[in-house]
């Protein structure tokens, strides 16, 4: 038992007198989780709130006034109604298409006549059309909100009718009560894979990354074998930049294998078996992910290379390098319910950030060709910066030679 103490001293001392490691092992994975779960759930609560407080444009044909009170006597909602005489419905369809309005609603000609026409022989309940594009985010819960409306204006002309609810109209007859849908072909594909692969797209790429990294550099301190590399006529910046290149390079076929992987996982993935990747999207889209991706990878291997020059050992390169783990993994949770890419041009300058933007905008077909470039250009830049920053660690015998 004496020697079960001693051990248990000497493991326990090794821990609790290294602040990084009491820092890393034991405040680091409850702060991670609080704040990973914190944003979600912020990210979740923002989204809610923007879908509730959106103002609806809906473009309306054949529309009863009787139909606009009912809307404004039961609703606080207080959507723009336009009416299609004033619009082509190609039109209309673009905005729809583009998100720029949310639902059209077709009413039957002389609506309300055919309404109030039910005691006539050969009566035939008046029908509406809706249309909306499921693909934008406000088009569902829209759509929604339009069937209240719609149900509620049944329930009074029944009760007005009838004395209790009835059905006194039809919607969507043709289409047996399913919304007509206008939206971009395999747009909705392309947002239901933006909200999950860029997340597992850098979590791949970190995971690879972080494998071989620390033991490249913190692992030849920890072994020793670093001094006998240093003290080579080889230049030590030029040590620096073949190491980041060697890991990159790994990095990337990890990375690439996991890309392939899960491209040919999409159709399982979205459950469409009909569907495969290859069918949504071309060589130009597979050609811009490979080069964001690689891009991502330099950023990625930059980082860690910093990391792992500064710790002393393997262990504690993993241990500092996590906190960065779980900044990326933040960064793709944090555009996981939105769906879209952002339109702010700062966006694309922030490093993993961008390139979780950049991997929405190409699976969603919004590519904007300055993004993209801003993307690509600044995560050199950045990688540039970490060379920089290595090589002066490789220049500082103390870093170097710590123990």
């Amino acid at each position: 038992m004496k020697n079960i103490l001693t051990i248990f001293k000497k493991e326990f001392y090794r821990v609790v007198s290294d602040k990084r490691l009491i820092f890393t092992t034991i405040f680091l994975p409850g702060f991670a989780i609080y704040v990973m779960y914190s944003f979600m759930g912020n990210a979740i609560t923002d989204m809610e709130s923007d879908i509730v407080e959106h103002d609806m444009i809906i473009y309306t044909e054949n529309m009863p006034t009787e139909f606009r009170n009912v809307v404004n006597l039961y609703f606080e909602d207080n959507p723009e109604f336009r009416n299609i005489d004033d619009y082509s419905f190609d039109i209309i369809e673009d905005e729809i298409r583009e998100g720029d309005a949310d639902l059209f609603i077709q009413f039957e000609e002389d609506f309300m006549t055919k309404l109030n026409d039910y005691e006539a022989a050969e009566y035939e309940l008046p029908n509406i059309v809706t249309y909306y594009n499921p693909s934008e985010r406000y088009g569902g819960s829209s759509l929604s909100k339009v069937n209240s409306f719609i149900s509620v204006f049944i329930n009074v002309e029944g009760n007005d009718r009838y004395g209790d609810p009835y059905s006194v109209l039809t919607v969507n007859a043709d289409t047996n009560g399913a919304a007509n849908v206008i939206e971009y072909e395999n747009k909705g594909i392309g947002q239901g894979l933006a909200m999950l692969l860029p997340m597992l797209i850098i979590m791949f790429l970190f995971s690879g990354a972080m494998s071989i990294g620390p033991d490249s550099i913190a692992g030849e301190k920890e072994r020793g074998t670093i001094a006998t590399l240093l003290i080579t006529p080889v230049k030590r910046s030029e040590i620096a930049i073949g190491k980041v290149m060697s890991l990159s390079v790994i990095s990337l076929f990890s990375a690439t294998s996991s890309f392939v992987g899960i491209m040919l996982s999409l159709d399982k993935l979205i459950g469409n078996n009909d569907v495969s990747s290859f069918d949504i999207y071309g060589i130009s889209e597979f050609m811009m992910l490979f080069l964001v991706i690689f891009a991502t990878v330099l950023v990625i291997v930059g980082i860690i290379s910093v990391v792992s020059a500064y710790a002393k050992t393997i262990k504690e390169a993993s241990m500092l390098i996590l906190p960065f783990y779980f900044i990326s993994v933040i960064t793709g949770i944090s555009t996981m319910f939105s769906g879209e890419a952002s339109t702010q041009m700062f966006s694309y300058l922030i490093p993993i950030y961008n390139s979780v933007n950049m991997i929405i905008a190409i699976l969603t077909f919004e590519v904007e060709p300055m993004h993209f470039f801003l993307t690509i250009g600044s995560s050199v830049i950045y990688v540039s910066v970490f060379i920089f920053v290595l090589n002066k660690l490789f220049q500082s015998e103390k870093i170097m030679f710590s123990k």
